[in-house]
């Protein structure tokens, strides 16, 4: 993977910098692309396995929304979470207390395993 070279202004003294290593992505890879890439791989045709590729996409949100974990073999699993306001009393929680909604993705071992030993080029 490419990196370049970033300066960043310290949030908590303004007047103090430092230069950081931060990745330097390529293209964007498509569902597209990863079709045609598995389509190569298998016996599915590219329209099958995009299908099946936007299908999942459509479906994670509304499993997510209803609490589920999704395990994604390999992959690793994917689920939502938040943050809350803290409350004195128990009875002052509500639904409207939960701030930050967003999605967590925890990788499988064996994928943590196989990027760990990613090599890094300046850009």
């Amino acid at each position: 993977m490419k990196y370049h070279i970033v300066k960043r202004v310290n949030p908590l003294n303004k007047t103090e910098s430092k230069f950081y290593a931060a990745p330097k992505y390529g293209d964007e890879l498509t569902i597209l692309d990863l079709a045609m890439e598995i389509s190569d791989a298998c016996t599915l045709n590219v329209i099958d396995v995009e299908a099946v590729l936007i299908a999942l996409l459509r479906k994670l949100p509304i499993h997510l929304k209803n609490g589920l974990r999704i395990q994604l073999g390999s992959f690793g699993r994917v689920k939502l979470s938040f943050s809350s306001k803290g409350f004195e009393k128990e009875e002052d929680v509500d639904a409207s207390s939960i701030t930050n909604v967003r999605i967590l993705f925890t990788p499988n071992a064996a994928l943590k395993r196989d990027v760990e030993n990613a090599t890094f080029t300046k850009a």
